[in-house]
């Protein structure tokens, strides 16, 4: 890998790690919403560092399910991370007023699903991390 592949991967991921780190403060705090939103960021950081990692230059897009599909081109580890693409029920809806019926999102995202999402990034951060370090 290319040194500044590198650098561009070492910089997604550490932003990822700080996302996470981030939603866990949103989610003791009871800011539930941030902490799905935050979390989604988290494991789309991760896992576009990842592309970046293998020299992708053209990612486009938030949708954690796709980058999943994506990075499965290049390991079969990330069959895995299949779940973690319930976050992208978390990227709009916790951030607009008018992404929910009645609610707003402070009360629509409820605690579980804020301590779901931040698992599910914490799966994407690790498997990311693993499958980099394995591949050197």
């Amino acid at each position: 890998m290319a040194a500044d592949t590198r650098f561009v991967f070492q910089r997604w991921i550490m932003q990822a790690r700080r996302d996470l780190k981030a939603a866990e403060a949103l989610l003791a705090a009871g800011a539930y919403e941030w902490a799905t939103f935050l979390a989604h960021q988290a494991a789309e950081r991760a896992l576009k560092g990842y592309l970046y990692f293998h020299g992708d230059q053209n990612i486009v897009g938030h949708s954690i399910r796709a980058l999943v599909h994506k990075c499965r081109n290049y390991s079969p580890g990330f069959e895995l991370g299949h779940d973690v693409g319930r976050l992208d029920e978390f990227y709009a809806g916790p951030r607009f007023p008018d992404s929910f019926t009645e609610d707003v999102p402070a009360d629509a995202v409820s605690p579980d699903d804020a301590e779901a999402s931040v698992e599910l990034a914490r799966m994407a951060v690790e498997l990311v991390d693993k499958v980099t370090a394995e591949e050197g």
